[in-house]
């Protein structure tokens, strides 16, 4: 039942997150015999973790959760996650220009779209048209 591959998994949630429990560590290996990946697998701990707001205690269910969803959607070899990834956060899509066009809305701006002008420098004194 032990891959090596998986030990790296277990380790890096032991790390990340905490201990695992025997049962926990079989529905990681239940996952990895229907076809999940090791590094998919250890991708979604990383994603709980980065999700983990202030000091709450991360959910195994929330890990399983991912990883349900991920192999609903046919994120089960790297290659196929690394290509999801690279979609997800590419900067278009990043920056919500894609989920913008697609409401119909226009794009955010960005730095490269705003040219700062310098304004006219104010008037010295109070009645301007009296400094003449």
């Amino acid at each position: 039942m032990s891959h090596p591959d998986m030990r790296d998994v277990i380790l890096l949630y032991q790390k990340q997150i905490g201990l695992l429990s025997s049962s926990q560590r079989d529905q990681l290996y239940k996952f990895f015999e229907e076809g999940m990946s090791p590094f998919v697998l250890g991708c979604a701990i990383l994603r709980a973790k980065e999700q983990k707001q202030r000091n709450k205690r991360i959910s195994f269910n929330y890990i399983i959760a991912i990883i349900k969803d991920w192999m609903e959607h046919g994120l089960t070899t790297e290659e196929a996650f690394k290509d999801y990834w690279i979609d997800s956060h590419s900067s278009s899509s990043y920056r919500g220009e894609r989920n913008a066009a697609a409401k119909g809305l226009p794009k955010r701006f960005v730095r490269s779209d705003y040219k700062y002008t310098k304004p006219d420098p104010p008037p010295k004194g109070f009645f301007s048209f009296l400094d003449d």
